[in-house]
């Protein structure tokens, strides 16, 4: 229902479009090229193959701690976030309301790039351990609203497409929540298992957080790109804000399994 109603106000209508329009970043290559190269890629780092791996080792992760309702429900998550997206992307019209021609950049809502980003964050996070599931939070948090505010800075997608996914995803990410127990084997989790995957899990998020600061430190003036564009400097405060609350509803759904104490 949200997402109608973000796609009815910002798409179908003259004044939600030329809202959501005004607010692309307009990074260029050329004026801002640091800027632009970091942007791009941060924007790289989601193809099928990344994905793919990514997604395996979600629910090897899971597997490993003997959960096999997790990795069930990564697998849907997963699995229905990204289809009700590619299906939503190729079935909602988005009509020209401003006669501008500069309107044309873009894509269509809601984002695929989004919402893999937060699929596979809210994925990481579900599978993690109880002991790791903060900091897996924050970091997957920072990852998708990066990669939101990246396809805006880019022009390739609009504020409105960047939180229609967040949307999409999040009714998966409560589907998954429900799904976890329904197949929660009989026998007991291994305390050894559950210290190798919390172990597993905090080594991925430093090594990514070690990866993106480097960069980030070395090539992303944020001065640079926010300078003169008061519209996306509002947007990416929105989107960064939209990616945290999506991620906190997802995690507070996620409390029903710390019933279990060798989680």
């Amino acid at each position: 229902m949200a997402t109608a109603v973000v796609y009815a106000l910002a798409v179908l209508t003259v004044r939600g479009q030329d809202l959501d329009s005004s607010a692309f970043g307009n990074l260029s290559p050329t004026f801002n090229p640091e800027a632009f190269d970091a942007t791009d890629s941060l924007l790289s780092t989601i193809s099928f193959a990344s994905v793919a791996l990514i997604g395996a080792l979600i629910v090897a992760l899971a597997l490993v701690r003997g959960r096999g309702d997790l990795a069930a429900a990564a697998v849907l998550l997963l699995g229905g976030a990204n289809i009700t997206t590619q299906i939503l992307k190729a079935v909602l019209p988005r009509p020209d309301l401003l006669d501008d021609a500069s309107d044309a950049a873009g894509g269509s809502f809601p984002s695929g790039h989004v919402t893999v980003a937060m699929s596979l964050a809210m994925a990481f996070t579900l599978v993690s351990p109880r002991a790791v599931r903060p900091l897996v939070a924050t970091a997957g948090t920072l990852y998708a609203g990066g990669v939101g505010i990246a396809v805006i800075a880019l022009d390739w997608h609009r504020p409105s497409d960047v939180i229609g996914a967040y949307l999409v995803v999040t009714a998966w990410g409560a589907a998954a929540a429900g799904l976890v127990g329904a197949g929660r084997s009989g026998r007991g989790r291994s305390p050894g298992a559950e210290r190798v995957a919390a172990w597993a899990a905090a080594l991925l998020v430093v090594a990514f957080a070690v990866v993106a600061g480097v960069t980030a430190a070395d090539r992303f003036d944020v001065l640079s790109v926010v300078d003169d564009r008061t519209a996306f400097a509002a947007a990416s405060i929105a989107v960064g804000a939209a990616a945290a609350v999506t991620m906190m509803l997802f995690f507070a759904a996620l409390r029903g399994d710390e019933v279990a104490p060798a989680d």
